[in-house]
């Protein structure tokens, strides 16, 4: 005994309302699925993930000029010859800037050195003065740590600590 197929037909307007809805789904899966990268971070918005001597975050005079996401570090000869912090970059970003240097209220004698280094290799290093104050762009491509320090220089022994800044010291992905 031979069976019969039963045919079951669609509409073209539902044939179309079905294809259509396959079709629209796979673009809105596919965009959900592509991570946007963050255009620019302050380093005051990020934990450090170790520092010799502590850093501290938030506003900054330097050279006259305020920068409210300044990354702070202290040094002087006698107890805290540097600070240091190290980041977390995770190879995402392109730049690292930032205005450097001694906070207005350092001793006026005070000199310090600032330095950058990516992945253990020095990328910046620059004696500061109080009251001078320095522009810095950083190529950190492909980079995974970013190391930043500031040393101790000066020449005569200073009673009250020096403060390095970064002023606001951001990473971004122009």
């Amino acid at each position: 005994m031979a069976m019969k197929a039963k045919r079951r037909t669609c509409s073209s307007v539902t044939l179309v309302a079905m294809v259509g809805l396959t079709l629209s789904a796979a673009p809105i899966t596919e965009a959900s699925a592509i991570e946007k990268k963050p255009r620019e971070k302050y380093l005051s918005e990020i934990d450090p993930l170790r520092s010799e001597y502590g850093v501290d975050a938030g506003s900054a005079e330097i050279n006259g000029e305020q920068y409210s996401q300044s990354v702070i570090m202290r040094a002087d000869k006698s107890y805290v010859p540097y600070g240091d912090a190290e980041y977390k970059l995770g190879r995402k970003w392109r730049t690292f800037d930032a205005t450097i240097g001694l906070r207005d209220d350092s001793p006026r004698k005070a000199v310090l050195k600032f330095e950058v280094f990516a992945d253990g290799k020095r990328l910046h290093q620059e004696r500061m003065k109080v009251g001078e104050s320095s522009k810095i762009d950083v190529n950190i491509s492909g980079k995974l740590r970013l190391t930043l320090k500031v040393s101790y220089k000066s020449s005569v022994d200073i009673e009250n600590y020096c403060y390095g800044a970064w002023g606001d010291a951001r990473l971004s992905n122009p």
